[in-house]
């Protein structure tokens, strides 16, 4: 999935998913983990790319990338 955003955009999403949600974004390309749920994930400058690598088998792929969606604001 990818959602277009501008730097202070991603600024902004990196802050309060760390405070909202303990995931830390640690650059502009890495890893998140949680709750079974692990993503890759990439900032370009102008999107935020975010690719499901692993999640619980009982979880759909779609439940997973809308509450993403909920959390990136």
């Amino acid at each position: 999935m990818q959602v277009k955003m501008t730097q202070a955009e991603f600024e902004a999403v990196t802050a309060r998913l760390k405070s909202s949600q303990g995931i830390e974004l640690t650059g502009p390309e890495g890893t998140i983990e949680k709750m079974g749920v692990k993503a890759s994930y990439a900032f370009d400058g102008e999107a935020l790319t975010i690719q499901v690598l692993e999640k619980p088998f009982i979880v759909s792929k779609e439940y997973v990338e809308d509450t993403l969606k909920e959390w990136l604001g």
